[in-house]
């Protein structure tokens, strides 16, 4: 990222977590947009916070569309997440180095998924699958977590107070619940967390060469209590889901500015 950046694409998958963000003037309004938007200035900075609905096809959508509308020189997601440790506790953050689509697989006679890179190269060893995060936007994101630490989830008593991560966000239109499933996209990716979107809209972002990042926030983890699904998950812990990467995320946005 040797440029200056003047123009920031943050794409969100839900109004519940996108409301957190710093500076948002309002939430964008769809009005037959599909890809509804905000636009505001942010100290030097031009921010747009795209909201792309939950899942890879979408939020790989809305990446494109917000490239060719806005000309971002960076973009950054941020959200809600589960975690894949059981040291990783409600209420973390998690900087993404990687973003990885873990459903890019191949299933043998015999069953067994195989991660597929699908183009004949031979796949990458665990903890190098998928795409690095911008090193720059890396770097910010590292100041910016400097000295912060996250409020804690209501709720989680005298668990210990929510801590900054650094490791593989692993994306999919899956939602894994089994423990033997999450160990093993922990064996090949080495993964602290998964979501819906990162992997895609890093894709996207790779193909057209504007610098990446993403932060997730840990509002499940299935290793230390299962998940009860609920149809209105929209609205649940609206209060508080992508609330503490919103913020970190406001916290970037003061980085860039100050470095613009």
């Amino acid at each position: 990222m040797s440029e200056t950046i003047r123009r920031v694409a943050v794409i969100v998958a839900m109004s519940s977590e996108l409301q957190h963000l710093p500076g948002l003037p309002g939430l964008p309004a769809s009005e037959g947009d599909p890809w509804p938007s905000v636009t505001w200035r942010h100290g030097s900075l031009e921010v747009t916070a795209v909201r792309c609905g939950i899942g890879m096809v979408r939020a790989a959508a809305a990446t494109e569309a917000a490239i060719a509308t806005h000309a971002p020189d960076a973009v950054v997601n941020f959200g809600c997440t589960g975690a894949h440790r059981p040291d990783i506790n409600v209420g973390d953050v998690v900087i993404g180095t990687r973003s990885v689509s873990h459903t890019t697989m191949k299933i043998t006679p015999n069953g067994t998924g195989k991660y597929d890179l699908h183009d004949g190269s031979v796949p990458p060893p665990p903890g190098q699958t998928g795409i690095a995060s911008d090193p720059g936007l890396f770097a910010f994101a590292r100041r910016a977590a400097n000295g912060w630490t996250p409020d804690p989830w209501p709720g989680t008593g005298a668990i210990r107070r929510p801590r900054v991560h650094e490791g593989v966000v692993a994306s999919a239109d899956v939602w894994t619940q089994s423990p033997e499933g999450i160990a093993a996209l922990v064996e090949r990716h080495h993964s602290l967390c998964e979501d819906m979107e990162a992997a895609s809209i890093a894709t996207i972002c790779q193909i057209h060469g504007v610098p990446f990042l993403t932060i997730k926030d840990i509002s499940n983890n299935e290793l230390q209590a299962a998940t009860a699904f609920d149809q209105s998950f929209e609205e649940l812990f609206r209060t508080e889901v992508g609330r503490r990467a919103a913020v970190l995320t406001g916290r970037v946005l003061d980085v860039i500015a100050g470095a613009s």
